[in-house]
């Protein structure tokens, strides 16, 4: 149909449709683009604009604090606004592009990892990875990750009994912050299709239930015009933090168990500079052959990091882990060399201009456990320019958190030493995890898939337990975040819920 400006509705307008997407993100437009040409009319209310705007950014701002034991607090006001893109493409207008699937492990229920485990498995998520990954137009991630192979591209020869493997990651250009032309095709030409409406500046601020039926919504534009919509479906596609924000504005929509909001979990990276007298965090490879399958030369090339599969969690009893390696160029030392580098070693420049052998920089990630003190709660007190109360976001960790952190890197040190391949250093002190991490703009688990009601805020099919006809997507129903970027993953189960709606169409 069109993409539509509902600044200029008339006041009071009325949306219909047989399906309403709350949110235009790339849940919502995967959604759409799935559901295009289809029976149903669908329609996507996007509380942004084609471009990123100042005003329409200021509804993101809240407060932020993150902590940690041993750790003192830190203050995070900035990260609720400058982590999030309110604009048609959501945070793919920033995002870099790079896409994994989660592990098997990942879905598994692990005993040593409190309220671990998804109500599906790697495997039959399989399909829907590979039709995310066909949207992206990237190649297949197999489920049996097939060796690398080539002489550039030798994985390390690290005992398979150890449980570290190297994990693939690609690169998609659907992004704005890579190829814009590409992503704004990919973000409004579905809208095209006489089945679709999409429009702009249109902010929900409330999700209207009448016993177990949702019945409306309340739109709120920044211009003072205020609209109604209303479908017999709903889903809900406002992000990790904003799913949640809503519900609970909602007159706490689906929040019977005090689940929404809870368990947000986030990924963050750990490295730090080294000095003359200070080692930094390092890795010294013992062969002479290219590293490329772990440290291409140039940014946004396929890769493997170095991951830690359900063998190594289980002898370890941790969480998942990576390792990211980087180079660095002796000549250009404060030059990053690979798109995700964090912070560029000081100790591994150093070391590299003395000749002292093949050294790499690298950076750690560890799983961030649910957590339900971890959490996105509202400020009544302070609303924003629509009414709506700000977000309060309390991103904590527990002790098993970096006990499992240090643990991994410790078995990832003794497998290198073990093969041969190298040495490790990790140089950063417990008790300053917390100010050397760098945080990214992954949000999940605030609104948890669980097939039990008081265990989880959405079902198996991604419906709210507490509404028959309202459904939820996006990173916010992870159970457990993983370390790969979300992204690939909420794709995978957006066509997943697609196809449960059109099922329900037929019926």
């Amino acid at each position: 149909m069109a993409i539509i400006d509902a600044r200029t509705l008339p006041d009071a307008s009325r949306i219909e449709a047989d399906l309403i997407i709350i949110g235009g993100g790339m849940a919502g437009i995967a959604l759409a683009k799935e559901l295009a040409g289809g029976p149903l009319r669908v329609t996507i209310l996007e509380s942004g604009g084609l471009e990123i705007d100042a005003d329409n950014q200021a509804l993101y701002a809240g407060f932020g604090m993150q902590r940690a034991p041993g750790n003192p607090d830190r203050p995070f006001d900035d990260y609720p606004v400058q982590s999030r893109v309110r604009a048609l493409g959501g945070s793919g207008m920033v995002w870099g592009g790079k896409c994994a699937p989660l592990d098997p492990a990942d879905f598994a229920e692990r005993p040593w990892i409190p309220y671990s485990g998804w109500p599906v498995t790697r495997a039959q998520m399989q399909p829907y990875y590979d039709r995310a990954c066909d949207l992206l137009e990237i190649p297949r991630f197999p489920l049996d990750r097939p060796r690398p192979s080539g002489p550039e591209r030798q994985p390390l020869a690290l005992d398979p009994a150890d449980g570290f493997f190297p994990a693939p990651r690609e690169f998609s250009r659907f992004s704005g912050g890579v190829d814009k032309t590409a992503f704004d095709a990919f973000r409004t030409q579905f809208a095209e299709v006489p089945n679709i409406a999409v429009y702009l500046h249109a902010n929900v601020t409330r999700i209207r239930r009448e016993g177990l039926e949702i019945v409306g919504l309340d739109i709120a534009c920044l211009n003072d015009h205020r609209h109604t919509a209303q479908a017999a479906r709903y889903v809900l596609a406002v992000g990790g933090i904003e799913n949640a924000r809503l519900l609970l504005a909602s007159d706490n929509l689906g929040n019977g168990h005090d689940l929404v909001g809870r368990f947000f979990q986030g990924h963050v990276t750990y490295s730090n500079d080294g000095d003359d007298q200070n080692e930094g965090t390092a890795i010294a490879i013992s062969r002479a052959t290219p590293m490329d399958l772990y440290a291409p030369d140039k940014g946004r090339t396929a890769h493997c990091v170095i991951g830690a599969g359900l063998p190594a969690q289980t002898r370890m009893k941790t969480g998942n882990f990576t390792a990211t390696l980087f180079r660095v160029r002796a000549s250009e030392p404060q030059t990053p060399v690979a798109a995700d580098t964090v912070t560029i070693s000081k100790t591994v420049a150093r070391l590299a201009r003395q000749g002292d052998g093949q050294l790499l920089g690298y950076f750690a990630m560890a799983e961030h456990f649910p957590n339900p003190d971890s959490r996105v709660t509202l400020d009544s007190d302070q609303k924003d320019a629509l009414g709506m109360p700000r977000v309060r976001l309390t991103w904590a960790y527990g002790d098993k958190d970096y006990v499992d952190l240090e643990r991994s890197v410790a078995g990832l040190a003794d497998a290198l030493g073990a093969s041969g391949e190298g040495r490790l250093c990790w140089s950063l002190e417990r008790s300053k995890l917390l100010g050397a991490c760098s945080a990214s703009r992954h949000h999940m688990g605030t609104t948890r898939m669980h097939a039990d009601p008081a265990k989880g805020v959405v079902d198996p099919d991604l419906r709210l337990h507490e509404a028959r006809n309202l459904y939820v997507t996006g990173s916010s129903v992870f159970p457990t975040s993983g370390i790969a970027n979300p992204t690939l993953t909420l794709l995978a189960l957006t066509i997943r819920l697609a196809d449960h709606l059109k099922q329900e169409t037929v019926r």
